[in-house]
């Protein structure tokens, strides 16, 4: 009788092991002359003596791999072309945008000199952008935004997928010029909630003159010029910082002491004046760091704050006395500027004639401040300076004697 030999599909023998009067002897195997095929109608998993089977955790045994998992569901299926995903969102620490699928229509931005691939379901999300594409029916559009790189990729991605209030406060905090080229941009592409959103940020966060300078150079790219209107959220952001540099900064800097204590019983005239009373002598210093941070303002920026009646001056008297002080310091600059202008003109060795221009030319900026009373209330206003006129006598004016 020829013993049984353990077989494994490995093409693999072992010797058999048989016992005799409870003793062991072993018995080598015939040689092997042909290897058998074994035939089977279904697979069958391979076999393993020396060590047992191992399973995942948490599996059931199972010799088949599971099928991947379903892709995820577009974001917006109702607008995507058999449901493809596009990405255009913001984010953050990616300051691209991310390539999308189903371009349908090509945008050229002339500030940037690029062409982009957009999708135009997602342009239409634009009221502006939506009538445009549906009057004009063409595969390219001429996008005219006067904005940087980032600040377009922004917009488009708040298209896609709106800016979160997060998204917004980060983009007001740390970049406060992509902040307001977002108005610009909200504004000419008909993107109201955006712009409400974005201002009311921006005017939270205008707690500091440093902040107001920002804002300030940021918006002068935007100023209407001499036949425009000007723009909405120029009006309403420069009105957010005529009210911080008139009623915030002065309390900040001190500049106008609107009471001062009295020690002891004084006599002013027929009152006797203990405790605190009214002052008019304000802290030159504070005073100063004021009219140094208005001179510094664009001109119809700082005669509004001269003029406005928010700005804790005591009266009329207190109220010229510091918008002098202002124009002064206007006056020196304006005349530093001259003599470094004069001094890069004769570097550059050009003609006299236009050295006089512009030198007369800046002395028609000159500015002065004017007191005025209108309907009781005692104030001042800030008027161009104009040459006097020579004038002549006419006797018929005056009746005879």
């Amino acid at each position: 009788m020829d013993p049984i030999l353990p077989i494994n599909y490995n093409n693999e023998h072992y010797k058999a092991v048989n016992f005799m009067n409870g003793n062991e002897y072993q018995q080598h195997p015939p040689p092997i002359r042909h290897q058998q095929q074994m035939n089977m109608g279904f697979p069958m998993p391979m076999i393993s003596h020396l060590m047992p089977p191992h399973h995942p955790p948490h599996q059931p045994p199972n010799f088949f791999h599971p099928p991947p998992p379903p892709p995820p569901p577009p974001m917006y299926p109702n607008d995507q072309t058999n449901g493809q995903y596009m990405d255009y969102g913001y984010h953050p620490n990616v300051p691209f945008m991310q390539p999308g699928y189903y371009s349908d229509i090509t945008v050229f931005v002339p500030a940037l000199q690029k062409s982009f691939a957009l999708n135009s379901n997602i342009l239409k999300r634009s009221p502006v952008l939506r009538q445009r594409i549906m009057e004009e029916q063409s595969s390219t559009l001429e996008l005219d935004l006067y904005v940087i790189l980032e600040t377009f990729q922004t917009i488009m991605a708040h298209l896609n997928h709106p800016l979160t209030q997060q998204d917004i406060v980060f983009l007001a905090s740390e970049k406060p010029q992509i902040a307001i080229e977002l108005l610009e941009a909200s504004e000419e592409l008909g993107i109201n909630d955006l712009l409400r959103a974005i201002l009311v940020v921006l005017k939270q966060n205008l707690v500091h003159l440093k902040t107001a300078m920002i804002y300030v150079d940021a918006m002068e790219p935007y100023q209407p010029l001499e036949d425009e209107e000007p723009r909405h959220w120029v009006e309403a952001l420069e009105e957010h910082v005529v009210s911080f540099m008139v009623r915030v900064l002065p309390a900040q800097l001190d500049a106008f002491s609107t009471i001062v204590k009295v020690s002891g019983n004084v006599l002013i005239g027929q009152i006797s004046a203990c405790g605190y009373m009214p002052s008019r002598t304000p802290p030159k210093q504070g005073l100063t760091s004021l009219a140094r941070a208005y001179a510094a303002l664009p001109q119809h920026l700082m005669i509004r704050c001269l003029e406005h009646t928010a700005l804790p001056a005591q009266d009329a008297i207190q109220r010229s006395y510091f918008a002098k002080r202002v124009l002064s310091i206007v006056d020196s600059m304006n005349q530093q500027q001259h003599q470094q202008h004069q001094q890069q003109q004769q570097q550059h060795q050009q003609q006299p004639q236009q050295r006089q221009n512009i030198h007369s030319s800046s002395n028609n900026n000159n500015l002065m401040a004017v007191m005025k009373f209108e309907k009781g209330i005692d104030t001042i206003a800030v008027v161009r300076q104009t040459g006097l006129k020579k004038g002549c006598w006419d006797p018929k004016l005056y009746g005879t004697i």
